[in-house]
């Protein structure tokens, strides 16, 4: 049994479990019922749980096999690194009380790995720079032919990761139970997983844009200083702009994760999904959630 504390990556990935062949029964929480989409509802190996990961006293992950958690992000001004590892905790302690022994446990964040002796397997996927992202230019290039990047200088790439290719490990990893080290048992660090696309640049996603749209004169409006000031602007507290800003940095020329190009560990899962055909999905508003 699968059970997965629902977010939108959740949610596709939610998707993929009740399509496998291997028929998985899976549960998932949701802060609101009422957001379970209805083909989940309609399929009999599928149930909702009311769960807060904020609230430790609704989560009860008894009879589970394999658990997937994604810590959402909060937007409401307070500090996301001490939320985060605390919800994180929230969920670590309730595994320890509910569960004696989880094949498997697949997580989207770091905090929650320290994690729990009751899991065989952790894993940790690390996802590239998520090329939906790129939604936010639609509504500014119709109404006023422009959009913003703060990836300068406009030719510079860096790899990106569709939310589908995600599902899709995530997927992948809670239906495998077998083949990976167990490395709490062993020890050591979780064992980490990093998924990455294609590399593209802000003169590739314009290019992209101006096919899509059959525009020509769509312009670019670069972020080369105050980026955490332009997140500001844009509606984020300052809580979320700052390490936004530094998530921006570091993948730039100069940045840490620039001086030091190399995957953070040695497992890279290489997807295949074009940044074209994503592109297209939000011009249309064809993505799916």
């Amino acid at each position: 049994m699968c059970w997965v504390l629902a977010t939108l990556q959740a949610t596709q990935t939610i998707r993929i479990l009740l399509a496998d062949l291997s028929a998985p029964s899976v549960v998932g929480f949701y802060r609101n019922p009422t957001k379970v989409p209805a083909e989940f509802l309609s399929n009999p190996k599928f149930s909702a749980k009311q769960g807060d990961i904020e609230d430790a006293s609704t989560l009860d992950f008894s009879g589970s096999d394999v658990i997937l958690s994604i810590t959402p992000m909060w937007y409401d001004g307070r500090d996301i690194v001490t939320v985060a590892k605390e919800v994180s905790w929230n969920v670590r302690n309730k595994i320890e009380k509910t569960c004696d022994n989880i094949k498997r446990l697949v997580v989207l964040t770091e905090e929650i790995i320290g994690a729990t002796k009751n899991a065989k397997e952790a894993v940790i996927v690390r996802p590239a720079y998520f090329m939906e992202n790129w939604g936010e230019a639609v509504g500014t290039i119709k109404s006023d032919g422009y959009f913003f990047s703060t990836f300068t200088p406009a030719s510079f790439q860096i790899p990106h990761i569709a939310i589908k290719d995600i599902a899709s490990t995530l997927a992948s990893e809670l239906l495998s139970t077998s083949g990976t080290p167990s490395p709490l048992s062993a020890g050591s660090s979780p064992y980490a997983l990093e998924i990455q696309g294609p590399k593209y640049s802000t003169e590739d996603v314009e290019r992209m844009f101006e096919e899509v749209s059959g525009r020509k004169d769509i312009q670019v409006k670069e972020i080369p200083k105050g980026v955490q000031g332009f997140y500001e602007a844009a509606g984020f507290p300052p809580n979320v702009a700052k390490p936004f800003a530094e998530m921006n940095n570091s993948i730039l020329e100069r940045g840490k994760l620039f001086e030091s190009p190399e995957p953070r560990t040695k497992d890279v899962k290489i997807m295949k999904t074009e940044l074209k055909d994503i592109i297209e999905e939000l011009w249309n508003g064809a993505v799916k959630e």
